[in-house]
């Protein structure tokens, strides 16, 4: 890997002047406690998050449904408590994943939706946007970063214009200067991630080239190639590259298990296929072994309609859980048995995590709804709904718990 910049290197800016003209936040507490859905009232105001209670609990997604309101939201919930509190800090791009950063971790880092080209920070407590950066030239960004295992390195999916190579670019995580990048060892790398082993990334190169005069426009249908890459992190190394049978689907995103399983979320380009055959949108990789596509009945796999939009792994209870926007579903498979235990209907629904104390999966929509699922029953727990009208929650959706001092 190549540590020398070819260009003037891009580091973080403060914008604590700026981010006072720029960033608009809102800051509304939500007297829900356990009402239902329908008795989401919003009630603004100019302080910062409440930082006062200890352990509380945060659901952090990228949000917005145009450039005024597009940006980082989170709830704020306290350990023990009945309310609920949700802010956003706007960032002028649409976001797609978030990640906690770990040397600062009351802060979390939002990537642009591809093929965007900044990064925001954003400290939680303060509301503010700490730093932003943004991509070389002639680069985009795929929506994805993950760290380092001591933190001191920024990962991030990326693609090459000229070439549309995928490119996995370092960068100092307390600066956000560029120090380096290597090959994803493919085309459009989506998703990446860490693996427990702390030496090793997971990416899904999806296998689709897009360019940013382009839009979202897939130019390679007819020869895209997807692959599970494993790369030594330290140098880009290609370990291990995994394949589905079906080349026409594109591998997303995943989300990885205590043991090292991946659980992978794909989307089809039916539009390229020879056929209308059925394509399992989910599959699991164990080590040692192949990719493995989850099984349904084919209407449930119909429904999908080919897409899954985020994965999360519940690791004490082996389960994966996919969410399919397009077919307003949130489905469970067993990571070890390949068994589908479950399936809940929510319109729209694509954020999907595990909360903080592993009790259940919570699934958001881009109508501002929570929902949560009992991680052992998979039912859900109506109860426990919350609706905040003026979030509409993106993507993905993460969960993390601050211990913060009155």
């Amino acid at each position: 890997m190549c540590m020398k910049s070819r260009f003037s290197a891009s580091t973080a800016t403060d914008l604590h002047e700026q981010g006072q003209q720029r960033r608009q936040t809102l800051k509304t507490l939500l007297a829900l406690g356990l009402a239902p859905a329908t008795a989401g009232l919003l009630s603004a105001c100019n302080k910062a998050p409440d930082s006062s209670a200890a352990a509380q609990e945060f659901w952090v997604s990228a949000q917005g449904r145009d450039s005024s309101q597009f940006g980082l939201g989170w709830v704020q919930t306290a350990a023990g408590s009945a309310g609920q509190s949700a802010h956003t800090a706007v960032s002028g791009f649409r976001g797609h994943g978030a990640v906690q950063h770990p040397l600062r971790p009351d802060s979390v880092l939002m990537v642009s939706r591809q093929p965007g080209t900044e990064c925001v920070e954003v400290n939680l407590l303060s509301g503010d946007i700490t730093a932003r950066f943004a991509c070389q030239p002639g680069r985009h960004l795929h929506g994805h970063a993950c760290f380092s295992a001591d933190g001191r390195q920024l990962f991030t999916t990326e693609s090459d214009f000229v070439s549309g190579r995928g490119k996995i670019v370092v960068r100092d995580a307390s600066t956000y200067q560029w120090l380096g990048e290597f090959d994803s060892h493919g085309i459009g790398p989506h998703e990446l991630k860490l693996m427990p082993d702390g030496k090793t990334l997971v990416v899904a190169n999806g296998g689709l080239r897009t360019h940013p005069d382009s839009g979202r426009e897939i130019l390679n249908l007819d020869t895209m190639r997807s692959s599970l890459s494993y790369l030594r992190a330290s140098d880009g190394v290609l370990l291990d590259e995994q394949t589905l049978t079906e080349p026409k689907a594109s591998i997303r995103h995943l989300d990885i298990a205590a043991d090292g399983t991946v659980a992978v979320a794909t989307q089809v380009q039916r539009a390229a296929m020879a056929d209308n055959h059925i394509v399992a949108p989910g599959a699991v990789h164990t080590p040692g072994k192949t990719l493995q596509p989850l099984p349904a009945p084919v209407p449930l796999l119909s429904q999908f309609n080919d897409y899954m939009g985020s994965v999360a792994v519940h690791n004490g209870e082996r389960i994966a859980g996919f969410s399919s926007p397009r077919g307003n579903l949130v489905a469970f498979w067993h990571l070890d048995r390949y068994e589908l235990l479950g399936y809940h209907a929510f319109h729209d629904v694509c954020g999907l995590t595990v909360s903080h104390d592993q009790r259940c999966f919570v699934l958001s929509n881009s109508a501002g709804q929570l929902r949560r699922i009992d991680a052992k029953t998979l039912q859900e727990q109506p109860g426990l709904r919350l609706q905040i009208p003026a979030m509409h929650w993106d993507n993905h959706m993460i969960s993390l718990t601050l211990n913060t001092i009155s």
